[in-house]
C-alpha cells in the first residue's frame, strides 16, 4: 500500500481526528511564522493525544540543529523533516541519534544525493501547489523511499499515485475546510492511500 502521512496539525483536537483515520505518520510545523506552526505547549498536547502508534514528524527549517534535538529528547517527535538548505552533515547528525530524517527537495534537485532515510518531493515547501508529476523520477532511479507533496487532494491522489507510484504521500492543506482538519477529506486520503497496493 502507498503509506500517507497528514502534517500541519496544530490544534489539540487534530489529534483526535488522526486516531480517528490512522495515517501511517502524521506531522507538526515548528518552522517559526507560519500559519500551522505549533509552540511546544501546542506540541504537547497533541502528541499526549495522539495514538502511540503514529510516528509524529517535527517540520524544520534552517533550524539549529541543537535546537531541533532537544525537541526530539521531548519525546514530542519521532522523526524530522528538514525543509530549508541543511546540510548533508545536518543529516547525520541526527541520524547518529536514531532519528529519522526526512530531507525535502524541489522537483529539479530530485537527482542530488542525500544519505536521508526519505526524500520529499515538494514544488516550493508548504505551498500547497501541484507540480508537474512528470518529473518524479521511476522507482529503478530511486536511492531512498520517495514521498510526494504539494496540492494532493482526495480529488487527484489517486490519479498521481498511478503516474507516479510514491512510497508515501503527505498532505497538509488537502485535508482541511476553511483551515481547519476535516474528518470526512482526511478518513478519504487514507482510504485512497491505502487500497494502492
Amino acid at each position: 500500500m502507498t503509506k500517507i502521512k497528514l502534517c500541519g496539525n496544530f490544534r489539540a483536537e487534530d489529534a483526535d481526528l488522526l486516531n480517528l483515520v490512522q495515517p501511517d505518520m502524521a506531522g507538526m510545523i515548528f518552522v517559526p511564522n507560519q500559519r500551522r506552526t505549533v509552540n511546544i505547549q501546542a506540541a504537547l498536547a497533541i502528541r499526549a493525544r495522539l495514538d502511540s502508534n503514529i510516528p509524529l514528524f517535527g517540520v524544520f527549517k534552517n533550524q539549529n540543529i541543537d535546537d531541533i534535538l532537544s525537541i526530539f529528547e521531548t519525546d514530542m517527535i519521532q522523526g524530522v523533516q528538514l525543509h530549508g538548505d541543511e546540510s548533508e552533515l545536518d543529516v547525520e547528525l541526527l541520524q547518529k541519534k536514531d532519528i529519522p530524517v526526512i530531507k525535502v527537495r524541489t522537483p529539479e534537485q530530485v537527482l542530488l544525493p542525500t544519505s536521508a532515510n526519505y526524500l520529499l518531493l515538494d514544488e516550493s515547501a508548504g505551498s500547497g501547489k501541484v507540480f508537474d508529476w512528470r518529473m518524479v523520477p521511476p522507482k529503478s532511479f530511486r536511492q531512498q523511499p520517495l514521498i510526494l507533496a504539494g496540492g494532493l487532494t482526495p480529488a487527484n491522489l489517486q490519479a498521481i499515485i498511478d503516474q507516479t507510484h510514491p512510497d508515501v504521500v503527505d498532505i497538509s492543506s488537502g485535508d482541511e475546510t476553511n483551515g481547519i482538519k476535516n474528518l470526512d477529506k482526511m478518513r478519504t486520503l487514507v482510504q485512497i492511500a491505502h487500497k494502492n497496493v
